[in-house]
């Protein structure tokens, strides 16, 4: 009887440790052969010199594309700074008008559902119609930013956004805020209905006003949102190119250029494959460390005593 036990226990063991790892198999398997094969492949391609005009060139050239883009690409650096201003200013306005908005929205008034739904709405419009409706919107000659501006009489003469690279900048800027704004109103505002309503109302009994109240109770129990969202949306923003692709293409004189249209402009443009790769490798390092970093810092999932 004890060996029966023993045995019986034994399977039991046995079931509970190895049934988690074959429901993951299938999800292991999918990883393996989509992302890490592939992966591995732009590995591999990034120490060749591999220009799909050029299959007769192919050949193994080590570390030379990243030393290439490293020391002697001048538009990778400037592509660099350029990302860096279009993530960071993109998702700290977003940020701000996305809190202020749920801010709003979490408020009783009427039509406060149509008012909610009403917010989503740019952020269905895809990024190369965000690009179109923007393009035209930002027309020297007949948009209607240009004309509602001199109507206010902020500006003499209409302004030319996409002649020069800091207005350039600013305009896609200003078309990824908008488009981004939905994001982060929909996810503040489920944060803060979870937030009950006895933590208000104690804290108006003790003389708390709006101002106390929003940094000591509100920013800091949703604080793990605003982490996820900003990291999510900084991502999101580093990788798009569409809406850039349809405003600007990166120019002028590469002024909007961000590396992941530089990839795609090597690997479509030039077809130089191991370059891109390599582009593309060195990317998803940088994108890697500052996403571990940002955890970190920000103690995401970690709670803290106020």
């Amino acid at each position: 009887m004890k060996a029966k036990g023993r045995a019986r226990r034994n399977k039991l063991y046995y079931k509970r440790v190895v049934t988690p790892y074959l429901l993951l198999l299938p999800v292991l398997v999918f990883v393996t052969f989509f992302m890490l094969r592939p992966m591995v492949n732009v590995f591999i391609m990034s120490m060749q010199n591999y220009k799909i005009l050029e299959p007769g060139n192919k050949s193994f050239i080590g570390l030379s594309n990243y030393i290439k883009i490293l020391t002697q690409d001048e538009v990778f650096i400037k592509a660099i700074r350029n990302s860096i201003l279009w993530v960071a200013v993109s998702v700290v306005l977003q940020t701000i008008l996305g809190f202020w908005l749920a801010y709003l929205l979490n408020q009783k008034f009427k039509l406060r559902g149509i008012a909610r739904a009403l917010v989503l709405s740019p952020w269905a419009v895809a990024g190369v119609m965000v690009g179109i409706i923007w393009n035209l919107m930002l027309g020297e000659t007949y948009g209607v930013v240009n004309d509602l501006l001199l109507r206010l009489g902020i500006i003499d003469q209409n302004i030319s956004w996409f002649s020069s690279g800091n207005m350039a900048m600013a305009a896609v800027i200003i078309a990824n805020v908008w488009r981004g704004i939905p994001f982060f109103a929909i996810s503040y505002l489920s944060a803060l209905s979870s937030i009950p309503e006895d933590i208000y109302e104690s804290a108006k009994i003790d003389g708390a006003n709006r101002i106390v109240t929003l940094f000591k109770i509100t920013i800091p129990m949703i604080k793990d949102t605003f982490v996820l969202t900003t990291l999510l949306r900084s991502i999101w923003t580093f990788n798009a190119m569409d809406l850039i692709y349809s405003l600007t293409y990166g120019g002028p004189n590469n002024s909007t250029m961000t590396i992941p249209l530089y990839i795609m402009t090597k690997f479509k443009g030039e077809m130089d494959y191991g370059y891109a790769s390599a582009l593309a490798g060195i990317a998803t390092i940088l994108m890697m460390i500052v996403a571990f970093a940002y955890i970190k810092i920000g103690k995401l999932g970690k709670e803290e005593m106020y």
